[in-house]
């Protein structure tokens, strides 16, 4: 057990606003340490690098540093605000969801919490489809009842996920440990393999490259939102991860913070690299998916498709789990503590992405990439709101005692902080406004914005939380230190 002071020793918390999971972790039950998120990261960098080089416009143009800048760059803005706000989730040993408290009040803190769980729902039917095609290529049928979400392999791989959710975020990262080492070794056997029996070269070489003049930040910049876009849903998962490296409240605990910080952008940058590798030895475009671009690396090799199939299932379950169903675990509980805790809200998300990818199949309009580039503007005003809040008004110092309970200084009125909440809608309208995407319409709602599309993320933080700061600041000069 931790030696961290309990934050109720004076009063217990009001259970309208807390359970068992929503609590600070204060002990070493349930502490993650820096090899567990190694294992995560892994996982989580092979399910999503693909992803963004093949949803990447200009990328065949692009030489292999260049790709690996703008992604680098991708990173780099989405994770350092992330890393900002995880923070207090490393130092307090809270959630996401319950830090939120802090800026939007006890109960408006259910705005950002349920925009990270809608969220979590569409890219959950997402993922979910790639692990469907690893089962199918075991089965060797791929492609037989894809889309569908009443088939057996998408039944099996859905219980697969509930039964390790079951489990609690122990359930995951004992299933993280087990397996990074396997998707590891089917990386190693795959480039092995490409490397002996491909045809292409080591790293890709565009026919017309663009070069590292003013052309390439023109076409640097469409590519650079792109991968922002896809990663902005990634940097609001990763404090809920941290967290649970948390060891109660500490002023010095930097290590997870630090372990982390590396990790993350560190793995991924290589598996990019790896990704592009992988993709250049073997002669594969773009489109598909990374199972895909696996098999058809191993094509020829006894066992390939084995391989292949374990790599995807694996990565897929570790990712699906660590990037949407525990933060949408959460965000769900959060919003009703005493009604729900986090294995009974992370299956309800399971259930609820389910439906969406059900509904969206029958509706031929499930467009994973179109949802990243419309929800990247909200996720940058809550990061705007929430850095603002912590560093800037309550410079790191909070009560989190009193994120559990009513008439606290979290409660601002009736639960609500109206300041945030304007923060949020002016910040998310300035960010989406001029998207075309989800608007049912040939054009954006608001055409005067269209110019601020490709940068919605950028242009939710800075927005929001330039607007938080000038609506907060006076009025809690007054407020005592520390509230």
């Amino acid at each position: 057990m931790s030696g961290a002071p309990s934050p109720y020793a004076e009063e217990a918390p009001d259970r309208r606003y807390a359970n068992a999971d929503l609590l600070p972790h204060g002990s070493g039950a349930f502490r993650w340490r820096w090899w567990d998120f190694a294992a995560l990261w892994i996982c989580v960098s092979w399910s999503l690098a693909y992803l963004m080089l093949s949803g990447m416009p200009g990328q065949d143009r692009f030489t292999w540093p260049q790709t690996l800048l703008i992604c680098g760059i991708a990173q780099l803005v989405v994770l350092l605000p992330s890393f900002l706000v995880e923070h207090a989730g490393d130092r307090y040993g809270v959630p996401f969801a319950v830090f939120a408290r802090s800026a939007f009040g006890v109960r408006g803190a259910a705005l950002p919490a349920l925009l990270r769980f809608v969220s979590a729902c569409v890219f959950f039917g997402f993922q979910a489809d790639l692990g469907v095609q690893g089962i199918q290529l075991l089965t060797g049928d791929l492609g037989a009842g894809y889309g569908d979400v009443l088939s057996p392999t998408y039944l099996v791989f859905l219980g697969l996920q509930l039964w390790i959710v079951s489990k609690g975020p122990n359930g995951l990262r004992r299933f993280a440990d087990l397996a990074a080492p396997v998707l590891i070794a089917g990386l190693v056997v795959a480039f092995l393999w490409a490397s002996a029996h491909g045809e292409g070269p080591l790293l890709p070489e565009p026919v017309r490259p663009i070069g590292w003049g003013a052309d390439f930040w023109l076409a640097a910049a469409p590519a650079l939102a792109s991968a922002t876009a896809l990663f902005a849903a990634v940097g609001l998962t990763v404090p809920d991860l941290v967290h649970l490296g948390s060891r109660g409240r500490r002023p010095e605990g930097s290590g997870t913070r630090l372990g982390v910080g590396l990790l993350l952008p560190l793995l991924m940058t290589g598996t990019v690299l790896y990704t592009m590798a992988l993709m250049s030895l073997s002669s594969y475009g773009k489109d598909g998916y990374a199972g895909s671009l696996t098999l058809h690396a191993l094509d020829g090799m006894p066992g390939g498709s084995l391989v292949a199939a374990t790599m995807l299932v694996v990565a897929t379950l570790c990712g699906n789990l660590g990037l949407n169903l525990v933060s949408a675990g959460y965000d769900l509980s959060s919003t009703a503590p005493s009604l729900i805790g986090f294995r009974g809200a992370a299956v309800l998300a399971a259930l609820a992405g389910t439906a969406v990818a059900w509904w969206a199949r029958s509706s031929s309009d499930y467009q994973v990439l179109a949802w990243a580039n419309l929800a990247e503007g909200f996720f940058g005003t809550v990061s705007g709101i929430l850095v603002v809040e912590y560093w800037i008004v309550r410079r790191t110092r909070l009560r989190p005692a009193e994120l559990y309970r009513a008439g606290g200084p979290y409660w601002y009125a009736g639960g609500w902080n109206w300041r945030a909440v304007v923060a949020f809608l002016v910040g998310g309208v300035l960010a989406v406004g001029g998207s075309s995407e989800g608007a049912g319409t040939d054009g954006p709602l608001l055409p005067f914005l269209a110019p601020l599309d490709d940068f919605g993320w950028f242009v939710g933080l800075v927005a929001a939380g330039a607007l938080y700061a000038l609506l907060s600041l006076r009025a809690r000069t007054a407020a005592p230190a520390g509230d």
